[in-house]
């Protein structure tokens, strides 16, 4: 028998336990997934039991951890993040984790190692269903989870694939045991009556709160880690509130700019609550900022940018056909009373105000049960539109006086003197006012009612409100001070030519709503809404026969439009919707449909991209295109610079545009974003909303 050398040993030695090391660490790492179980159980949850398409829902992350173990909070400390990366259907969206208020997490000598979670909690993410979801289909909702487990400073990483089976239905049904647990995680609030102020002195931050309520135990959680984890935060009291000295990291590379964060505190009913704070961090000597205004605009200036945007809404080519019957009833009060002309004034202005609060708690509502929402989200319903259009024959036809009613609908047809005729009038003339404003935004409006959105309830009523005052100023100023009044004209038989003319801005609004329609639903939904108007007419035409068999058979007529109005509604779904389908490649320059995937792939190939957002129904958009973007000028603009186009159309619902106009707080299209090479999709430039090639230009040059 030959006899191995001792070199021969050595090496088989070494193969042998190499052998045996990759064997156990395969062992262990197959192992691992599964003995996290141990220090907490994840799994997938929902409010809902049944979605309905279009809507939004509450998902969550359930982390059932063991007796003294831990994961962790978006901004850990010593620790890792918990992840969720999500494999959803076509369409599906998934928004970020709504991050709840974390807790400190303590070492055994007391000292803080960073900030996470314990016992039962919850990471709940919004997500959107697409319109387009089939009903009584089932779907799963999968997640790739990754956590660190930790016991003190003993920790364990993690990774499950979970999923989370939903049924599609015609009608939601909650999951009310589950809307119970996730109410009991306490969510960073908005802090409405706090003032929050944080100065920037030497190496520190000084933070000093003010609150409406008795608090205790307050701790502060940086988003950032402006603040790091472990340093001294004791608040002394003071008679105007609590102030702490917070040391800035000085490993802290960005600059300096916002103190970003959840100030954690207990109530006087000994609950566990957090106050989101944004505020800008000021030089020493400066005053205190509101929590509310998180770093924005103060309310007044928000006030006066929505009661501007108002103003000028009476400009936008879609308020234009309201303005000419305006003038009419202006004309017409010319030689009335200076009392009964102030109150057609006041009953214009109430209509106008209160239609835009009723808008405004409508989105509010929408906001709270889908998550999103924007300026314009009913012309995104065809039957809407469709209704609208009919609305706007009928309106004609009427100034030609094919038609009468009692009270027409543009009060041309009333003297000032029949006060309560009048005053009605004037009223539904100013609801129809903001109704026909929906597919315009105006400068200044956008960012007040995007900022709206996203604020309190009352403070969104308010701005609202202040859009409408700003919208019903003009006319009221004419009716409240005789003076304004002296630029009109004296009544006379040009009123009745007029007044004819009138009805043709009327028909072309009709026209130009049926061709949106066409663009939501396709040729076959335009022939059922050129049905409509012929029907309307119809029954408009023979209500305006003398007879009471003649006003019978225009319910006949009424009935055929609801009819058509009844089939768009049923089949609409199974139209072919037009919205997101713009990218084409024309004489000036390719145009790229927007996804967040598409537009995520153009960045990380560091390549600039100015992306605008649009929708038929929005004039405004339509004008900046005609004028600044589909310029040859501007075509070779974006030749020279390498900018790639894209082109987010909003005609009809779609979750994922409507998710990028909230994450740039604004509250409908028109908008307009240019993002540098090598930037995020968090990070774009906004650019002006109203635009020429030279505006396009020099904003563009700015932001590179």
């Amino acid at each position: 028998m030959k006899i191995l050398s001792s070199a021969k040993i050595v090496c088989v030695l070494w193969l042998w336990f190499l052998l045996a090391s990759l064997f156990t660490s395969g062992i262990n790492a197959a192992a691992q997934d599964q003995s996290t179980d141990k220090m907490v159980r994840a799994s997938l949850v929902s409010d809902t039991r049944e979605v309905t398409p279009g809507s939004g829902f509450i998902a969550a992350l359930r982390l059932e951890h063991s007796e003294g173990w831990h994961t962790y909070w978006k901004s850990p400390g010593i620790g890792d993040a918990t992840t969720i990366e999500w494999s959803l259907p076509q369409g599906w969206i998934a928004d970020d984790i709504d991050w709840p208020v974390p807790h400190k997490i303590l070492l055994r000598d007391g000292k803080v190692s960073g900030h996470g979670f314990d016992g039962v909690s919850f990471l709940p993410v919004r997500m959107l269903v697409p319109v387009d979801a089939q009903i009584d289909s089932e779907i799963i909702l999968r997640a790739k989870v990754e956590f660190l487990v930790c016991e003190y400073d003993f920790c364990v990483p993690g990774t499950k694939n979970l999923k989370l089976s939903l049924l599609v239905s015609a009608k939601a049904v909650p999951n009310n045991k589950m809307r119970a647990e996730l109410a009991k995680m306490p969510m960073p609030e908005a802090g409405e009556n706090w003032t929050i102020s944080a100065v920037h002195k030497g190496d520190n931050i000084v933070l000093s709160v003010k609150a409406d309520e008795t608090i205790t135990d307050l701790h502060f959680f940086s988003h950032d880690e402006l603040i790091w984890h472990n340093v001294d935060q004791s608040f002394e009291v003071k008679k105007n509130g609590f102030v702490s000295t917070l040391p800035i990291d000085k490993y802290y590379e960005p600059e300096v700019e916002l103190f970003s964060g959840v100030l954690a505190f207990t109530d006087a009913e000994a609950n566990y609550r957090g106050v989101l704070i944004n505020a800008p961090i000021e030089a020493a000597g400066t005053g205190p900022q509101n929590a509310t205004q998180q770093g924005l605009v103060s309310l007044l200036k928000l006030i006066g940018f929505a009661f501007l945007g108002g103003l000028i809404l009476n400009l936008m080519p879609c308020v234009l056909p309201i303005l000419s019957l305006k003038a009419l009833s202006l004309a017409k009060s010319s030689g009335e009373s200076a009392r009964a002309a102030r109150l057609d004034g006041f009953a214009y202005a109430f209509g106008v105000v209160l239609s835009f609060v009723l808008i405004a708690i409508v989105m509010l509502i929408i906001r709270e049960s889908l998550g999103a929402v924007g300026w314009g989200f009913q012309l995104q319903q065809p039957a809407i539109v469709l209704g609208l259009a009919l609305l706007m024959m009928l309106i004609g036809l009427n100034l030609l006086g094919v038609f009468e009613v009692e009270v027409s609908i543009q009060g041309s047809g009333q003297s000032l003197t029949k006060k309560k005729n009048s005053l009605v009038a004037s009223f539904f003339t100013g609801v129809l006012a903001v109704v026909v404003a929906a597919p315009c935004t105006a400068p200044f409006m956008a960012s007040a009612i995007g900022v709206a959105l996203v604020q309190s309830a009352p403070i969104a009523i308010v701005i609202f409100a202040a859009l409408g005052f700003g919208l019903a100023f003009p006319y009221l100023l004419l009716s409240v001070a005789p003076a304004t009044r002296k630029i009109l004209p004296k009544p006379g038989a040009w009123m009745d030519v007029l007044k004819q003319v009138l009805a043709f801005p009327m028909f072309a609004t009709g026209i130009w709503l049926l061709w949106v329609l066409g663009g939501q639903t396709g040729k076959d939904g335009m022939t059922i809404g050129l049905l409509a108007v012929l029907f309307i007419g119809f029954a408009a035409w023979a209500y305006g026969k003398r007879g009471t068999v003649w006003k019978a058979v225009s319910l006949i007529g009424l009935a055929l439009t609801a009819l058509a109005i009844f089939s768009l509604v049923q089949i609409q779904s199974e139209l072919a919707p037009q919205n997101g389908k713009r990218g084409t490649s024309s004489a000036l320059f390719e145009k790229l449909d927007y996804t967040p995937q598409a537009l995520d792939d153009l960045l990380s190939q560091d390549k600039a991209v100015f992306a605008y957002f649009t929708a038929d129904w929005c004039i405004s958009c339509k004008v900046n295109e005609r004028v600044a973007i589909k310029k040859q000028e501007t075509a070779t603009f974006f030749k020279e610079a390498n900018i790639t186009v894209m082109v987010g159309d909003w005609t009809s619902q779609d979750p994922a545009i409507t998710k990028i106009l909230t994450q740039y707080k604004r509250a409908g299209v028109p908008m307009y974003l240019y993002f540098k090479p090598d930037t995020k999709a968090s990070e774009g430039v906004l650019l002006p909303q109203v635009l020429t090639p030279a505006i396009l230009k020099k904003s563009i040059e700015k932001a590179s």
